[in-house]
């Protein structure tokens, strides 16, 4: 998996340069549906709700129909755990390698593409959600950071709108639950879990 993101950054870099006059760029916004955590049933977790914005920009390759495609945005989404609810600010870094289907007839209104890539993101804010159950102390807290994988399917509407349907996988553990009993300094559990999560998103393309 590191190979293929290595792969996918390389062609960003030197591809870019000697296409510059296709560069597009853009504002994008839309919905983390988020999924509820892994290995969290027992403590009543669900995912919920929450928005994403920030510019989008588009070099397309001497390759017909491929191209990369960057942003930089700012996301919120929403965890319930044991009825307490808890907002994940971050910065995401989502880079897609993209594929554009030329189709007959219809490409002139509307292009269908494929796009895959890997997305980095940093935490903002609080990290940590605390419960106090008498004698046992529990703890929700997010990585500082994290990777991830997208997979997305989309459509270029009149050259300017861009709708999106992505899916984005966590690659290792987003969180970590802990119980710790507080009289004996004791650690009772410790569970860590992954938040996989759907995007819908319409970008405007200058």
């Amino acid at each position: 998996m590191k190979k293929l993101f290595t792969l996918i950054l390389a062609i960003c870099l030197f591809s870019s340069a000697p296409v510059a006059a296709q560069l597009n760029w853009g504002i994008k916004a839309g919905m983390n549906l988020a999924e509820k955590p892994s290995k969290l049933s027992d403590l009543d977790a669900k995912g919920k709700t929450g928005w994403f914005f920030g510019p989008t920009a588009k070099v397309m390759l001497p390759i017909v129909g491929l191209g990369i495609e960057a942003n930089l945005l700012y996301s919120q989404s929403k965890t319930e755990i044991a009825g307490e609810g808890f907002t994940r600010k971050s910065i995401e870094l989502p880079i897609y390698l993209r594929y554009e289907f030329s189709l007959p007839v219809i490409n002139k209104f509307l292009e269908p593409f494929v796009a895959v890539g890997p997305q980095w993101g940093w935490n903002l804010g609080d990290k940590d959600l605390d419960w106090d159950l008498g004698t046992i102390k529990t703890e929700y807290k997010l990585k500082n950071s994290n990777l991830s994988l997208n997979l997305g399917l989309g459509a270029i509407i009149v050259d300017h709108i861009q709708f999106h349907i992505n899916y984005n996988i966590a690659l290792g553990k987003t969180s970590e639950y802990s119980a710790v009993d507080k009289a004996a300094g004791q650690v009772l559990d410790v569970i860590k879990s992954r938040t996989n999560t759907w995007q819908v998103s319409v970008a405007y393309i200058f």
